[in-house]
């Protein structure tokens, strides 16, 4: 008898980590967006084969390098059929299911010429992004005081459709550009590290659009994950509604529209890229709630509403966040030998003057 209840007991304790296994796989599923592929390019490149697959994803059109093993893709890897999509800085990877992950090298990237883009993003503002509006980016690479050169160009990928009113957004997986201004690492004659730079294009509706912003918040990676995972969720449940605790402390009930909390009161729902939700005018905080008159709701992606500073990164202290003269600069400080702020990151910047240079009639002393 005793072989058979050990079989049973060593069933038992893998049928709990099957069940977070799959859990984890929702998850990692949910960091994939939908998308088309547009186009299938045979190289040519005979003994080895290569296909250039084209792929859109939110407006944005890119081309990844498939290598097979064979003169054919798999099946669902065809025109017109619809992917789910993860994009980084030089790869982009494909969900096939049942389980199936397929890396690709990113080749190419830019904005689609579907009219349908174009009908819904072109109008009479789609180049004006108004003063107040919110910017969720996770960044495309890693910036550091003892590796960033000045002027050294940074990248970052907007992770929520961005509201600008009319109808008009900015879609998700579009791109944001800016330079670092300055890097210090510590020495001897110095007590910190410092690290500034500064975010001035975004690009979107087939154009570039000038912008002066501020940064509001500012989370690690490892602050960026917790925020997918519920706090409380009771166990065996994974159909039901799990709490979420978003960057700066908001809770969000996890299920379908499910609404973002702030103290008792509701500011907004989640959706299924995020945060979206309103300001309140008593945050609490040193950071702004609306301004401009800037009413919409804002894409807080995974950051609550009140999340201001930076979180996750130890003793790093945001200085300067670019409201106040220099404008649109932002310095960071540390007291360690390296300020590091890695690849994957997210932040929240505040646009301070829209498309056309006007200026945000604020208070200069907050965010």
């Amino acid at each position: 008898m005793k072989k058979p209840l050990m079989i049973i007991g060593f069933l038992s304790c893998m049928l709990p980590a099957r069940a977070q296994a799959s859990t984890d796989d929702r998850y990692l599923k949910a960091a994939y967006q939908p998308a088309t592929v547009v186009s299938v390019t045979n190289l040519n490149t005979s003994p080895e084969y290569y296909f250039d697959i084209g792929i859109r994803m939110n407006c944005m059109l890119y081309v990844g390098r498939y290598k097979s093993a064979s003169n054919f893709v798999p099946s669902p890897i065809a025109p017109n059929n619809s992917v789910d999509v993860r994009v980084e800085e030089h790869w982009i990877y494909l969900f096939l299911p049942p389980d199936r992950e397929v890396e690709m090298r990113l080749m190419n990237s830019k904005s689609s010429e579907d009219k349908s883009c174009v009908n819904d993003q072109t109008s009479t503002t789609a180049g004006l992004i108004p003063p107040g509006t919110i910017l969720p980016l996770t960044l495309d690479s890693t910036m550091a005081s003892n590796r960033s050169q000045k002027g050294a160009t940074i990248r970052a990928t907007i992770m929520q459709d961005v509201p600008l009113g009319e109808g008009t957004v900015i879609r998700a997986g579009s791109k944001v550009t800016g330079h670092v201004v300055n890097v210090a690492s510590r020495r001897e004659e110095s007590d910190e590290s410092s690290l500034s730079f500064q975010f001035d294009r975004v690009q979107f509706a087939h154009r570039t659009v000038p912008i002066t912003t501020n940064l509001r918040a500012l989370a690690s990676v490892m602050e960026v994950d917790a925020a997918r995972f519920p706090k409380n969720r009771a166990d065996g449940d994974l159909m039901g509604t799990w709490d979420l605790v978003q960057i700066g402390g908001n809770q969000a009930s996890y299920g379908q529209d499910g609404p973002v909390m702030l103290g008792a009161r509701t500011v907004g729902e989640y959706t299924s890229q995020g945060v979206l939700a309103h300001f309140t005018s008593d945050l609490g905080t040193e950071c702004r709630g609306e301004v401009n008159g800037n009413h919409r709701p804002q894409a807080f992606w995974r950051f609550g509403v009140d999340a201001c500073g930076a979180y996750g990164f130890g003793d790093v202290r945001i200085i300067h966040s670019g409201r106040t003269d220099p404008v649109g600069e932002v310095t960071l400080i540390s007291g360690g030998k390296t300020l590091k702020v890695g690849k994957g990151s997210a932040l929240l910047l505040r646009v301070d003057r829209d498309s056309r240079g006007n200026d945000l009639a604020a208070s200069a002393e907050n965010k």
